[in-house]
């Protein structure tokens, strides 16, 4: 369902190119999408995210519910800054992860509401994920959320489980008590992290 979605970036595509140009074109595409989701909570107001794909850093301000603009650098109050490495951000954008997104059976637009955003909006530390992939392979995140460094909490955890948590199918403490998630550091920022997904 979601790979119809996640439109899929060109194999050789630069991350300059990927958001300076297929951003804000891909952005164009999705605003028929955008129309049918209450975006209201967002009006008067701009969500920023930072990606910072090994060192090349760009921003995105999602404003008044209904524009976008990519800047090169990070950008100002950044909600969600996210370090990646290249190789795993060129898997994602060219759809290799495609076949885990399809296992996300849920709407896409029940991530973003009011509840959510302002939950974002409240939560403060580092995230890191290591999820594992299909190949056993590692696929290493770092979240900032709103540019506060402490608490962390790092959490190694399947990508197949990470899923099931994202449909609701399993929850976070039915995955640790299973020892499927394993986590060191602060647990209430781990807490809260179930609530954003």
């Amino acid at each position: 369902m979601w790979s119809s979605l996640i439109p899929i970036a060109p194999e050789g595509i630069s991350v300059d190119d990927f958001f300076t140009k297929f951003v804000p074109d891909q952005f164009i595409k999705m605003n028929a999408m955008l129309t049918v989701v209450d975006l209201s909570f967002l009006a008067g107001k701009d969500f920023n995210m930072t990606f910072d794909v090994e060192g090349k850093v760009y921003g995105i301000k999602f404003k008044n519910g209904k524009d976008l603009e990519v800047i090169n650098g990070a950008v100002d109050k950044s909600a969600v800054t996210l370090y990646i490495s290249e190789k795993d951000w060129r898997d994602a954008v060219t759809g290799k992860f495609n076949k885990m997104a399809d296992d996300f059976s849920g709407d896409p637009t029940s991530f973003i509401d009011a509840k959510r955003y302002s939950a974002l909006l409240s939560t403060n530390g580092t995230v890191i994920m290591n999820l594992k992939k299909d190949d056993g392979g590692n696929l290493p995140l770092k979240i900032v959320f709103n540019n506060v460094e402490k608490p962390s909490v790092t959490v190694n955890l399947d990508m197949v489980d990470a899923m099931a948590m994202v449909n609701k199918a399993t929850t976070g403490q039915a995955l640790f008590m299973n020892g499927k998630l394993k986590f060191t550091g602060d647990m209430v920022l781990l807490m809260k992290l179930q609530t954003l997904m």
